[in-house]
């Protein structure tokens, strides 16, 4: 196991806190460190409400009584507050919704919905945030929509998603939007350390993807894992500004239609600002990096730094324009076991300088 590490990536998996182990199994002596340290540390999380599959939503939320649903969790929490969620199943919803938040915390006391310490709560339905509802953390969550609406819908500020497990099984939609018109702009987002699979239906062509930038600004999308999206792994489209894009894995193959990363925009907007570097994407069925304008040409956006390899079609197509792109290695990811999905760099991989090199 040790032979297929590298110190440079070693580094980054400190630098990211683990950016991209979640789906890649054990990183060796180092890495198992850094999980008796992180075991060490679920001590020190404090659970102040609590929900379970066997719970009653008529209880008090406590841990010998707890509540049976992650709605009743949620609305009995306040501003700094932390709501766990035992292990197993909850898939009691309203409207298709399994947990809708419309409070939040502060900045210096936030929100927060996680699973039970070295246990993992399954979400199956609707996770919405809405606008007003900011500072509000979900973390070691399973969440699997159903295919109704996008999976994860983020409308608020300063939000946080992340070490999370999300997928819609494929069933259709996207598996996380970021903000819209009509609900509102998803502000200082962070998405961090997730795994994205199986996002969006190939019945919809090229309408699903794995997280929709619809309207969002100031946000990161750091250190996650992509694989089996419908369409693009990240769609910036059409009002994404200054985000950042950094330090992700993308396998953008088949089921995908297109696979990689899209600046874009509409009559109305054209994203602009966004910095995409230090990832690693490959196999996209189109482009790795591309761009679309329907009106205005997007400004200072930028894609530099990045790892890409046999995208069908290309691997960063400029011709649209709209972003300048520098610094891109064009080289083999060479995955530990693609086909099961884990995507550890092999010895020898060029990529893994990429990734370890780049400052967060």
């Amino acid at each position: 196991m040790r032979r297929l590490l590298l110190a440079a990536f070693v580094s980054v998996v400190t630098l990211a806190s683990v950016a991209v182990s979640m789906a890649m199994g054990t990183l060796g002596s180092k890495q198992d460190a850094m999980k008796t340290s992180s075991a060490a540390a679920r001590s020190d999380v404090r659970c102040d409400r609590f929900a379970a599959p066997w719970g009653n939503d008529g209880s008090r939320g406590t841990k010998k009584r707890p509540f049976r649903t992650p709605q009743r969790l949620a609305d009995s929490l306040r501003a700094g507050k932390t709501g766990c969620l035992r292990g197993g199943v909850y898939n009691e919803t309203e409207d298709g919704y399994i947990l809708r938040l419309d409070h939040g915390g502060s900045e210096r006391r936030r929100l927060t919905i996680r699973s039970f310490p070295g246990e993992r709560a399954k979400l199956v339905g609707i996770v919405y945030i809405v606008s007003g509802a900011n500072y509000v953390t979900l973390t070691h969550l399973a969440i699997e929509g159903t295919g109704d609406h996008n999976t994860v819908k983020i409308y608020s500020s300063d939000t946080v998603v992340r070490n999370n497990d999300i997928t819609n099984a494929s069933r259709g939609e996207s598996c996380m939007i970021l903000g819209n018109d009509s609900d509102g702009q998803a502000v200082r987002t962070l998405i961090r350390q997730n795994r994205f699979h199986d996002c969006g239906s190939s019945a919809d062509d090229n309408k699903d993807h794995a997280i929709y930038v619809a309207n969002a600004v100031d946000g990161r999308i750091v250190g996650n894992v992509f694989w089996g999206t419908s369409a693009y792994s990240i769609h910036l489209y059409p009002n994404a500004r200054r985000m950042r894009v950094t330090r992700n894995i993308i396998d953008g193959g088949p089921p995908s239609v297109r696979g990689g990363v899209l600046l874009a925009g509409d009559s109305s907007y054209a994203s602009s600002d966004n910095v995409i570097e230090f990832n690693v994407i490959a196999y996209a069925d189109t482009y790795n990096v591309t761009s679309d304008w329907e009106g205005s040409t997007g400004t200072g956006n930028i894609v530099r730094s990045n790892c890409v390899w046999q995208g069908k079609d290309g691997n960063v197509n400029s011709a649209n324009g709209g972003f300048t792109a520098n610094s891109n290695t064009v080289a083999s990811p060479r995955f530990v076991d693609r086909a099961h999905h884990d995507y550890r760099l092999k010895r020898g991989s060029r990529c893994r300088k990429v990734i370890g090199l780049g400052r967060q």
